[in-house]
């Protein structure tokens, strides 16, 4: 279950955007009812799926040494707590090999290809001409994000466009290449990543809301370290290393934070990192 976070940041709260969403822990896994035989895009998708308590899953498992699962499961919880929306999440059990795989629920009212590439596309204006704040002060959030968690390949292909009524919801999903391991570094995406080259392709069009994405990064030195801890302890065990747990953890908790979030601050403001 869902339910509206009370803090809804500026950036989002335009005519179109949608209300801010948080995950309610999950105890338990959905176990997998139905294995669907048909090919899903996505290069880490592992197949898709029905769950016993109903709702169709994309599902990911690890890839060699890349920590797929934990990635995902964290930057999705991440995202959502800071109100980026996302599609729900959750963990999945095989019911045969009791295997666990991050699974991302299927939208229920889904635009479709074309239409959510004309909403990216096509900039949206105000009445002076303007770049309407909905969705370039959501782009603009959405990137510092991106940035912050070193996300080298958010394309056009990650977003989705979610009805809801007469509101359109634009959410956010694939996390798989981030590598949270390292957040204690200063590396950030690159001109030459994915992420960077989709951020000046979108901000042409929309515009850039420098308050926005620094408004973003004080949200993120607010999450609290107890907050982080949650996310870690309710993923499965074999998802991710103790020591590589107490290490984000330990990010959280001390100055290494500041410096990242401070960094990042400097690269918006002096557009080196845009």
């Amino acid at each position: 279950m869902r339910f509206p976070s009370p803090d809804v940041p500026n950036f989002l709260a335009g005519r179109s955007a949608s209300t801010p969403m948080a995950y309610e822990p999950s105890l338990f896994p959905l176990r997998i009812s139905t294995i669907y035989p048909d090919l899903v895009n996505g290069a880490d998708i592992s197949f898709s799926c029905e769950a016993d308590r109903g709702g169709t899953y994309y599902c990911k498992g690890d890839k060699g040494r890349r920590l797929i699962r934990a990635t995902e499961w964290f930057c999705t919880h991440l995202a959502a707590h800071l109100g980026i929306p996302t599609p729900e999440c959750a963990i999945l059990e095989h019911p045969r090999t009791s295997e666990t795989f991050f699974g991302s629920q299927q939208l229920s009212s889904l635009a479709s290809d074309v239409e959510l590439s004309t909403f990216l596309r096509n900039p949206q204006r105000g009445e002076l001409g303007q770049p309407a704040e909905w969705p370039g002060a959501y782009l603009s959030g959405l990137y510092a994000f991106d940035l912050f968690v070193s996300n080298p390949d958010r394309g056009m292909n990650n977003f989705l466009l979610n009805r809801e009524g007469l509101t359109r919801r634009l959410c956010v999903f694939d996390f798989a290449s981030v590598d949270i391991t390292v957040l204690a570094g200063m590396n950030f995406p690159v001109a030459s990543d994915a992420t960077v080259h989709i951020g000046r392709f979108l901000r042409d069009r929309h515009g850039f809301f420098r308050q926005a994405a620094f408004e973003m990064i004080d949200r993120l030195s607010a999450v609290p370290a107890e907050t982080i801890a949650g996310f870690l302890k309710r993923m499965p065990g074999d998802w991710m290393h103790a020591e590589q747990r107490e290490g984000i953890c330990e990010l959280w908790s001390g100055k290494r934070l500041g410096g990242r979030l401070a960094a990042l601050r400097t690269g918006i403001a002096d557009e080196s990192l845009l």
